[in-house]
């Protein structure tokens, strides 16, 4: 019998997550350019992802979910990404949102909505821009409404489940939130037309009185005050880790279509003394250099993946400090990773030479999709972060970025 695409088999072994994202991540390397032109939400692409069944990959097994962690996921992950980092990147907050439930103080909630997960093949988005005006939740017969409008919604337009965070309007108390993205209340503006990350579905929501009822209300929803805990703090952390894995293999994609590029059209320069543009010292030197990088950022990112999952192994048990070991680690991703992409992406072109820059080819996407995901939050404010580490022995100060 044929299988459901939206309620697929879930998929519970490493290698088949791998192999079913390397499979879609071809598909979506052979449109990456026309689909970019388009720049259209992505709902095609996410229902294909459901259809592999690896949406549930990190809820538990007692739950009928996967059963996997953090770095199969984003190893499954970095083929997507490096085929079109705006797929990627709404894939990746799917995980992070969906994840991030465990955090919270009602395990009963948390609960009934990853088997929710489980079961029904939830995409995630969120709705937490910590920039924007804060959502408005209004007391209302079994839960709340929520009132209010979130930019940079990521995955939002796209998903079934929507994290957010609101505050009640009757006693000021923020609460962490799930909302129903389906509802006709829940308005997706379609309005995410910006130079790159164009399949990110990152537009803006609109809530209108929607439906939050006391099953979708995840608990105290601060990052700081008297009931902050480190362990309920680190999807911040997470959200940041995500990027840097957008950055490593947004490079790795731009350096892999450069070599092709090279290897089957560049021509040699006439005084290089060379037949072929692949032997070109220049050419050699300058993708050994970019390799090298792209390297180095990868290896940083993984060095931090690791330390957020065993800080994350340790729940309610972590400590400030071992918080802010890892904060200082993301950080540090954070910095090598911003400056590598943007120099890959920014000098494929000197690899490829002048035909490269043809419409046709849409490699000036790595670029863009560079610039555009890179300005998510200040890098110099990473930076700085490493520094105070280093000269004084300073962690990072819990909030909405860090």
């Amino acid at each position: 019998m044929p299988t459901d695409p939206l309620h697929p088999p879930v998929i519970t072994s490493a290698d088949a997550a791998v192999d079913a994202l390397a499979g879609l991540a071809e598909g979506f390397a052979s449109v990456a350019a026309e689909r970019d032109r388009e720049g259209t939400a992505p709902f095609a692409e996410v229902a294909a992802l459901r259809a592999t069944g690896i949406l549930p990959a990190l809820v538990s097994r007692d739950f009928g979910g996967g059963g996997l962690d953090w770095r199969t996921v984003f190893t499954a992950l970095r083929p997507v990404i490096r085929a079109d980092a705006g797929l990627g990147h709404v894939f990746a907050y799917h995980f992070v949102n969906s994840w991030r439930l465990q955090l919270n103080e009602r395990q009963d909630v948390i609960d009934g909505l990853q088997r929710g997960l489980a079961a029904n093949h939830w995409f995630w988005g969120g709705a937490g821009n910590p920039r924007d005006a804060g959502l408005e939740l209004t007391p209302a017969d079994g839960g709340f409404t929520v009132s209010g409008r979130k930019f940079f919604a990521t995955g939002a337009q796209v998903s079934e489940r929507i994290t957010a965070s609101g505050t009640r309007v009757d006693t000021g108390e923020k609460l962490a939130i799930i909302i129903d993205a389906t509802q006709p209340t829940v308005v997706h503006h379609d309005d995410w037309d910006n130079i790159g990350q164009r399949l990110s579905a990152s537009g803006s929501v609109s809530f209108h009185a929607a439906s939050v009822p006391d099953a979708h209300v995840l608990g105290f929803g601060e990052q700081s005050g008297p009931r902050y805990r480190p362990f309920a703090s680190l999807s911040i952390l997470l959200f940041q880790l995500a990027l840097d894995h957008i950055h490593v293999g947004l490079a790795e994609g731009a350096l892999a279509a450069a070599a092709s590029y090279v290897a089957t059209t560049t021509k040699p320069w006439s005084t290089s003394g060379v037949d072929r543009a692949v032997d070109d010292p220049y050419i050699r030197e300058l993708i050994g250099d970019l390799t090298s990088a792209t390297r180095a950022a990868d290896a940083l990112t993984w060095r931090a993946t690791d330390a957020l999952v065993a800080a994350a192994d340790r729940r309610w048990d972590l400590t400030d400090a071992e918080r802010g070991e890892v904060a200082v680690e993301v950080a540090a991703a954070k910095v090598v990773s911003t400056k590598t992409v943007l120099d890959v992406t920014s000098r494929l072109f000197e690899l490829t030479g002048a035909r490269a820059t043809g419409t046709s080819y849409g490699f000036d996407r790595f670029w863009r999709n560079a610039r555009t995901i890179t300005l998510h939050d200040p890098v110099a404010y990473k930076a700085q972060e490493v520094g105070d580490h280093a000269l004084q022995g300073l962690f990072p100060t819990p909030s909405g970025y860090s």
